[in-house]
């Protein structure tokens, strides 16, 4: 049994002052130091993020409308799909309002959205391009009107590199470090300490390695145990987009639009657009994808914009966590830029992290554990991402061909077969590990590629239940915020819960 009083985080990118400030605001015993290296600089691309992102800043009792302002924030309400299973047909995955009740209660085994896909086999009047309009309130407000839904906006676009400026800013306790060079010292399989420019020496109970792909500390304490996955996507091309008409190109989303050697995200903030165009390597050249992107954007917009070449490596640790080092961001590992699961694999990394350290000691069997959890969010991760190309209807090209006829995962066949009789539920998830995406997120995507679930026996309780809750979302005003407009109230930054947002005046 270790106890543990200090930790020493190497890399000062989204993924160590996230990581930063998790343990500070739930280990406040810890004495937190951050290494940043003076070589080397943040992939950065990680700008889009999800629910947890916003529950962090409000647990950290961080200034919601001064981080919303300082780190070029706008609201984000889910992803937008198109091109992905048909040219010219798009999709929603929103962050929901529907309650999915608990384990114990019907809406977990059988909500609105189960109901309306059981509907689609039932009725000619449902189907699958009326199941976001007819589910989810944020679909007319986001997608046909370009406005902030307030009961979906939990999650915001953000400038990753003013990101770690303003916690650098907010961390003051939390001691910064700068090395050109780092002398990593082992004894017995366990970092003892690390030099910093050949004279200053650092030591801590527990070390987390925020490095990136170099895993500057893990390479010193293991080899890389990596877990099998064929990525669908290795390489970027990436740019700060200006905008030609704000009003207009400034979404309350995240828009993601296939092409056909691969996709473009685009990430509206206040100032810019950040994008990238993500491709495999095996069906495209560097020089066809920076044409292919620059011409998604249009060549005049990109004339004068400059591009970065990104190759990344989808490989993930089976044990992130080894001896007295933990590896966190992409140092653990990473899938691709698609549903943000980069930075929301920090922030569930962290959270598993100081859940492991809240009795101020480690053991095998509390590594073991983090590794089990994290290795299960990323099966979980890779299946969610991999169904988004296996189900296609895309064949327009070899990297789509690929994409809808290769081998995939025993998992993801048996997940797939096992959603297509049953539906997704608490009853099938078994939750054993933390999940990347709920049972909801599933049916979402799904219905955007069609997908045929069996008829399932309904009781009529549940049918009567469900079908009055689809005229109660029907009936409900469509209330929206232009995206410029849209802040956060300083009231939300004070109690964790759903974003209080207010119109700018």
């Amino acid at each position: 049994m270790k106890a543990v009083d200090s930790v020493t985080i190497v890399g000062a990118g989204s993924a160590g002052w996230l990581t930063a400030l998790a343990l500070h605001t739930y280990c406040g015993f810890l004495k937190i130091r951050l290494i940043r290296p003076s070589r080397g600089s943040p992939i950065g691309v990680g700008e889009s993020t999800q629910s947890d992102f916003m529950l962090l800043l409000q647990a950290a009792r961080i200034d919601l409308p001064a981080f919303y302002e300082t780190c070029d924030a706008t609201m984000k309400c889910g992803i937008f799909y198109t091109d992905w299973n048909v040219v010219g047909k798009h999709y929603w995955h929103p962050f929901s309002d529907l309650d999915l009740g608990t384990s114990t209660s019907p809406a977990s085994y059988y909500s609105v959205a189960h109901h309306y896909q059981q509907m689609i086999l039932r009725a000619r009047e449902y189907r699958h391009t009326r199941y976001y309009k007819s589910v989810h309130t944020s679909y007319e407000t986001c997608i046909k009107k370009n406005q902030v839904a307030p009961e979906s906006a939990v999650a915001f676009h953000v400038d990753a590199r003013k990101i770690t400026e303003y916690l650098e800013r907010h961390l003051t306790e939390v001691e910064v470090l700068e090395a050109d060079d780092l002398d990593v010292k082992v004894e017995d399989g366990r970092v003892a300490c690390i030099v910093l420019d050949g004279s200053r020496t650092v030591k801590a109970d527990l070390y987390i390695d925020c490095s990136g792909f170099a895993r500057a500390i893990h390479k010193h304490v293991a080899t890389p145990d990596i877990a099998r996955y064929e990525a669908n996507v290795n390489r970027a091309v990436a740019a700060q987009v200006p905008y030609v008409n704000i009003e207009k190109e400034l979404t309350p989303y995240t828009g993601a639009h296939a092409h056909k050697h691969g996709w473009t995200w685009s990430i509206p903030l206040q100032s810019r657009i950040g994008s990238g165009y993500v491709y495999h390597g095996d069906f495209c050249s560097a020089d066809q994808a920076e044409r292919d992107f620059r011409e998604h954007w249009g060549m005049e917009r990109m004339r004068d914009v400059e591009v970065k070449h990104i190759h990344f490596d989808s490989a993930t640790l089976r044990n992130p966590w080894v001896e007295n080092v933990v590896s966190i961001g992409l140092s653990a590992g990473f899938v691709e830029p698609l549903e943000a699961t980069g930075l929301n694999w920090t922030l569930t990394s962290g959270q598993s992290l100081y859940e492991s350290l809240a009795a101020r000691y480690y053991d095998e069997d509390t590594s073991a554990k983090y590794n089990f959890n994290m290795l299960g969010y990323v099966y979980d991760v890779h299946d969610f991402i991999d169904a988004h190309y296996k189900l296609s209807a895309r064949r327009d090209s070899e990297f789509w061909k690929y994409q809808t006829s290769r081998a995939y995962s025993e998992r993801l066949e048996h997940r797939l077969a096992l959603y297509a009789k049953e539906m997704p539920s608490d009853a099938n998830r078994l939750k054993t590990t933390p999940w990347a995406f709920h049972e909801l997120s599933w049916i979402d995507i799904l219905n955007g590629y069609n997908f045929e679930f069996a008829k399932l026996e309904i009781g009529p309780g549940q049918m009567q239940s469900a079908e009055e809750r689809l005229r109660e979302i029907a009936s409900k005003p469509r209330r929206g915020i232009p995206p410029l407009e849209a802040v956060p109230l300083p009231e939300a930054s004070r109690s964790p819960g759903p974003q209080v947002l207010v119109a700018r005046e």
